[in-house]
Parts: C-alpha cells; sequence; structure tokens
C-alpha cells in the first residue's frame, strides 16, 4: 500500500509539474509572439468586450493574442496624448471584418487604412478602430452617438455586415448597463483554449465540414424553421432603414461619412470549395441556404451604394479590386487575410484621400 501511495503521489507532482509547465510555454508563446503581458487573465476573445453605459464595445487595455484594445478601447495602439498638432482622425466601426479576426497584429485593414493615407498626407493621421464581433449596426449607430462623436472625428468609415439581418430577430442596439463593471478574472489557463484550438486545426477537413452540417441541422432543428431559399425582401429593407439613419446621425453631426461595401470570396457556387464555405456560412444563419445568403448580401450592397448615392457620401465597393488579386484574399467565407485587408484599406484610402488630405496629399 505505502508503494502504490508513493507511486500515485509521484504521478500526481508530474501530472501538476507539466500542467504549469505547459501553462508557462503557452504564456511565454504569446509574450514572444505578441507581447501579451504573462500575467494577462483573458482567454478568448469574447472577453475583450465591455458592456456599459455607453452600450457594448471593446474593453480599455486588454489583450488576447494579437488582439490588443488600447487605453481608449480601441483596436490598436495607444493614441497619443495630447493629439498631435492638425492630426486628422479617422474612426472605422463594424464587425468582426473591420475589427480583424485573422490578420496578424497591425494587418487589419484599418491599419493598413492608416499606413496608406500616410502614404499619401503630409499632416498626422491616426485611425482609431472601433468595430468589434459581432457588433450590429444599431449597436454601431448608439456606440458613435455615445462614445466616437465628442472625440470629434475627421471621419468615420463604416462596413456593413448585412447577414446580421438573416438571424432570428432583427439586430437591437445592445442595452446599456450601469452596473459596475467586474473585472476579468484574476487567473485561468490559456493552455487550455490553446489545445483546444490545436486539436480544432488537426481535424482533416471532411470531417471538419461533416460536424459543421451536423451543427447547423441541430440549430434548424432547434429553431423549427423551415430552410429558405427565398431573400426576404423585408429585411433588406430593415438593413438599408438603419443604414440611412447611421449616415442621417453623421450628417447631423457635421462629419464626414464613408460607406463601404460588403464583400465576400463567392465568384461562383459551384465548386466543392465554395460549397463547403457556403455550408460554414450556414451555421451563422441557420434559416437560408448558403446560396441565399451570398444572394442576400449582394442585394445589400446594391443598397449600400444606393444609398451612398442618395445621401451623397462616398461609397467604396473594394469587389474588382480583390477579384484582380494574384494571391488569396479570404480567410473564410467573408473574413480577410492579410492580403485581402490591405486591398480593402488602400482603395478606402483612395477614396478618402483627395478630400481628407486636402492640399497637403501627395499623389500616389
Amino acid at each position: 500500500m505505502p508503494n502504490g501511495l508513493t507511486r500515485l503521489g509521484w504521478a500526481i507532482a508530474l501530472g501538476l509539474v507539466g500542467a504549469i509547465s505547459l501553462e508557462l510555454t503557452v504564456r511565454i508563446d504569446d509574450w514572444a509572439q505578441f507581447g501579451v503581458p504573462l500575467a494577462a487573465s483573458e482567454v478568448s476573445l469574447d472577453e475583450l468586450s465591455v458592456r456599459d453605459s455607453l452600450g457594448v464595445h471593446a474593453r480599455a487595455g486588454t489583450q488576447f493574442r494579437q488582439f490588443r484594445i488600447n487605453s481608449l478601447g480601441f483596436r490598436g495602439p495607444d493614441v497619443p496624448s495630447p493629439r498631435p498638432a492638425g492630426a486628422e482622425v479617422i474612426v472605422t466601426s463594424g464587425a468582426s471584418e473591420t475589427f480583424g479576426l485573422y490578420e496578424q497584429a497591425g494587418g487589419e485593414w484599418p491599419q493598413q487604412l492608416r499606413l496608406r493615407l500616410a502614404e499619401r498626407c503630409t499632416q498626422p493621421i491616426l485611425v482609431l478602430n472601433a468595430a468589434f464581433a459581432g457588433m450590429s449596426l444599431p449597436t454601431v449607430r448608439q456606440d458613435l452617438a455615445k462614445r466616437i462623436l465628442p472625440l470629434q472625428p475627421s471621419a468615420i468609415v463604416y462596413y456593413p455586415t448585412p447577414m446580421q439581418y438573416l438571424g432570428e430577430q432583427l439586430p437591437e442596439a445592445a442595452a446599456p448597463s450601469f452596473d459596475p463593471i467586474k473585472p476579468p478574472a484574476r487567473w485561468r489557463s490559456r493552455a487550455t483554449p490553446r489545445f483546444r484550438d490545436a486539436v480544432k486545426r488537426a481535424v482533416p477537413i471532411p470531417v471538419l465540414d461533416f460536424l459543421r452540417v451536423v451543427d447547423t441541422r441541430r440549430n434548424r432543428a432547434k429553431a423549427r424553421v423551415e430552410v429558405s431559399s427565398i431573400v426576404p425582401v423585408d429585411r433588406l429593407d430593415a438593413f438599408e432603414l438603419d443604414l440611412r439613419g447611421l449616415v442621417g446621425d453623421l450628417k447631423r453631426a457635421g462629419v464626414r461619412s464613408v460607406l463601404a461595401v460588403h464583400q465576400n470570396r463567392f465568384t461562383e457556387v459551384s465548386s466543392a470549395e465554395s460549397q463547403r464555405y457556403l455550408r460554414a456560412w450556414e451555421r451563422f444563419y441557420p434559416r437560408f441556404t448558403g446560396v441565399t445568403i451570398r444572394q442576400f448580401d449582394s442585394l445589400a450592397a446594391e443598397r449600400t451604394k444606393r444609398v451612398a448615392i442618395d445621401s451623397a457620401v462616398q461609397v467604396v465597393d473594394a469587389r474588382q479590386a480583390l477579384r484582380a488579386s494574384a494571391v488569396p484574399v479570404f480567410a473564410d467565407f467573408s473574413h480577410f487575410n492579410d492580403a485581402g485587408a490591405a486591398i480593402v484599406g488602400g482603395e478606402i484610402a483612395r477614396e478618402l484621400a483627395p478630400t481628407l488630405c486636402g492640399l497637403g496629399g501627395r499623389s500616389t
């Protein structure tokens, strides 16, 4: 019996040493790759957001892997204080396509926009990325009114995610909370989610595709809805109405606005690769087929351009530039990789520079 207890004690001790070593290795790796403090407690992207009296937005002073939120609550590096004399402040807003999911740190299109504008303008350029994953258009309007407009930006660039209007309910503004903000937990394992991600990456693509199909079927059965292949025009109307409301908000505030047309990877839907990504898209909007989601996105793009024309605001449609690329530009069905983000940032900079940089701009 004593020998058995001794072996059990050694096994427990070795297990603890292994777990501690793995956790420390992950934290050192995060610090070496992304500059994440060893003691940082955030273990997922969701923990970088906060709900307070202003609504839902990024939580200031937090970081998870390459996703760093500065002291003002925007993704990216800290803003100089005081603001440089003559600096132009550009605010970008939207959901995950604008926040950036798959790009390396600094590769998301708002930071690419900053770099391209800096090449064209002589005055200092500050780009504040106010987007966050899942941020709906009504929540963006609320965020602009309560948090962004008081900063007196020179221009606001909005990149919509129209498919949010294909959810079970229409998007609404996030309800503010006046409760004290709870700080993140002091400590949790960062090794556990890293291990889950590694396992997911190791799953063969056909198996992963099958699991997505099963998950989508489960969601559809739970919702008890018939899958529709008809584009819901009433949802397009709701998207357009909210978009017009946002443009009107900015016009009344006297702020220059730019609308960017939402992009997706699909130039066709017949290939095996396209079918796989369409099935992945369906997981998020199980009430509709992947083809219908794509059609809705295309029609919403035309609505976006119509709103811009009717309201006499600038609009950027990067589809032609993205399709002309010799390298892949999407990491999934609608989120950019580094190359795609660089193209979108460059297209928006080309539209903004002539009026933003004025006589001080450089032609490139």
